[in-house]
């Protein structure tokens, strides 16, 4: 029964190397800077009335 989950595993993570990998390979540079930069700009985004300033 472990091989079985293991051998899944390995299918899975081998699934999504190549995934990120073929993303990578589609995307510019430009775009590519902009998506790893998403999560160090979600404290400018503000909602509705929240505004902290």
């Amino acid at each position: 029964m472990w091989q079985f989950v293991l051998i899944g595993d390995m299918i899975a993570m081998g699934f999504m190397i190549v995934l990120v990998m073929w993303m990578s390979m589609k995307q510019s540079k430009e775009a590519q800077d902009f998506c790893m930069n998403i999560p160090l700009f979600d404290e400018e985004i503000t909602t509705g009335d929240n505004n902290h300033g």
